[in-house]
């Protein structure tokens, strides 16, 4: 093809028609910009194509990650769940003077959650990087409120849980050091802690006893305020998760 082009130059050259040309030249030119034009159109679209494949799988695995850490906030609703119970029931025998001939397990009340969702807080950074700007401004809202719910809980509730909580039950020598020995697993794998039937880690009688006491109370409101704080923001990041899940099930038909 290319000697085909050459001939006819060189016929018109040899042929003195410099206006013929001219023309053909012009041609020519504009023959070369189209196919480079069209070359990189091919390699644009293909580049899109991958970029787009990419994006799609990235979203697949968010997709997934995030119905795994939907269970996860469902044990922690069903954690708090349980709290809120054990302190009302000491709310009630401290404030209301209600009798209780037992409780719910004591050693909730020094419960802590182990955080380890998929999609946390530094995702934030990776969020910026989707180009579906849908799914990019969700997933950032998503984020900020999972590091809103993460603060609450590190930064407030917890060092209530260890350092003033937990140090005051042992002083008031609560813990069933016997018990915890004889636990057939002292491990929290799987995000409960395996007990020997009818043993409990955490005195019942002393802490119902303790919860009569004024100064148990007050750390009784500190931890319910705390507790409750965390489980808005949980509330919250459960419901963008569910959005956020069915907004990328939608999004991924496009793709």
């Amino acid at each position: 093809m290319i000697k085909f082009f050459r001939k006819i130059r060189y016929d018109l050259m040899e042929k003195n028609k410099t206006g013929k040309y001219l023309k053909y030249a012009v041609g020519e030119i504009v023959l070369v910009v189209i196919g480079i034009l069209i070359a990189l159109s091919l390699n644009n679209w293909n580049e899109n194509r991958k970029n787009t494949e990419a994006e799609k799988g990235v979203l697949n695995n968010i997709y997934k990650d995030l119905a795994i850490d939907s269970t996860q906030f469902d044990y922690y609703h069903s954690q708090f769940q349980k709290i809120e119970t054990l302190h009302f029931q000491l709310y009630k025998i401290g404030i209301k003077n209600e009798d209780f001939d037992s409780i719910s397990e004591p050693s909730l009340i020094r419960r802590s959650l182990y955080f380890k969702q998929l999609i946390g807080a530094d995702f934030k950074e990776f969020a910026h990087n989707l180009d579906n700007p849908k799914i990019r401004e969700a997933l950032i809202s998503y984020t900020r409120n999972i590091a809103d719910m993460e603060y609450v809980y590190k930064i407030e509730l917890l060092p209530l849980l260890s350092e003033k909580l937990k140090p005051y039950l042992a002083e008031k020598e609560l813990y069933n050091t016997k018990n915890w020995f004889e636990l057939k697993n002292r491990t929290f794998e799987g995000y409960s802690l395996e007990e020997v039937n009818g043993k409990n880690l955490v005195d019942k009688k002393g802490l119902i006893a303790l919860a009569k006491t004024k100064k148990f109370q007050q750390i009784l409101f500190e931890l319910n305020v705390k507790w409750n704080d965390f489980y808005s923001r949980l509330a919250t990041v459960i419901k963008e998760n569910d959005s956020l899940r069915k907004l990328i099930k939608k999004e991924l038909k496009y793709y």
